[in-house]
């Protein structure tokens, strides 16, 4: 396994965790009621979105690689 593969797995495995996040955002576990329903839906939505790219791009990269 070179330093590339390494880092391609790194970069999936982060974009993975954020999209946890951001699905655990958007469905309202773990929050307290004081926060309004327009950040969360925000944040969880921007960053599952970010996510859906990094995996998309980190995907492209080593297909691309061959």
């Amino acid at each position: 396994m070179n330093l590339q593969s390494v880092l391609t797995l790194l970069s999936v495995v982060t974009a993975s965790l954020i999209l946890l996040i951001g699905i655990v955002l958007l469905t309202g576990f773990f929050l307290p009621g004081q926060v309004p329903g327009n950040y969360r839906y925000t944040l969880g939505g921007v960053m599952t979105l970010y996510a859906l790219y990094r995996i998309g791009m980190a995907v492209s990269r080593y297909r691309r690689r061959g």
